[in-house]
C-alpha cells in the first residue's frame, strides 16, 4: 500500500538558512517506539547551513520542541542529518504536523497531517515537485531510505 499526501511549503528566500527541508519523517518504527522515531534534513541549497540553535516541533500529547543542537552542527549541500527524538514516542494514529524552524523560531519547513499506524519500517518521504515552492512537496509512506537519496 502506497499512501500519498500533499503538504504545502513555505516560500523559499534567498537566504540560505532556508535551504533546510524535512525529508523523511519515521513515525512508527518496527516494535517499541520510544528512542527509534526520527526525522531526516536534508540541504538541497548550495552553502553549508549550522543547525545549532535550530528545533524540531513535534505532536505527542501536547506539542512541544527539541533543539537539535546547541553546538555548531554544519550540514554541507546534498548532506543529509537524521535526528532521532530521544525516549520519546510520536503520535501514530492522530495525524501529526512536524515543523522544522530556525534559531529565532521561524518555520522554515513542515510535514503535516502525517500518521502512521503500521508499526513496520515505512516511512513518509518528501517527494519535490519543482523548483516553484507554490507547488508544495508531495509524501509517500513506502519503505525506508535514512540517510539515503529518495528515489
Amino acid at each position: 500500500m502506497v499512501a500519498v499526501g500533499v503538504c504545502a511549503m513555505p516560500a523559499v528566500p534567498a537566504d540560505p538558512t532556508f535551504q533546510i527541508v524535512i525529508n523523511e519523517v519515521e513515525l512508527n518504527p518496527a516494535g517499541r517506539d520510544a528512542g527509534k522515531e526520527w526525522v531526516e534534513l536534508l540541504n538541497i541549497g548550495d552553502s553549508e547551513v549550522d543547525l545549532a540553535g535550530w528545533s524540531i516541533t513535534y505532536t505527542y500529547r501536547v506539542p512541544g520542541t527539541i533543539v537539535l543542537s546547541e553546538e555548531a552542527l554544519m550540514i554541507e549541500p546534498g548532506e543529509f542529518f537524521v535526528f532521532t527524538y530521544p525516549r520519546l514516542m510520536l503520535r501514530n494514529a492522530e495525524p501529526s504536523t512536524i515543523e522544522l524552524r530556525d534559531p529565532d523560531g521561524n518555520v522554515v519547513h513542515s510535514a503535516s497531517s502525517l500518521a502512521d499506524e503500521e508499526n513496520d519500517g515505512r516511512t513518509w518521504q518528501r517527494i519535490s515537485l519543482g523548483d516553484d515552492p507554490l507547488l508544495g512537496d508531495l509524501w509517500l509512506f513506502r519503505e525506508a531510505t535514512k540517510g539515503k537519496a529518495i528515489e
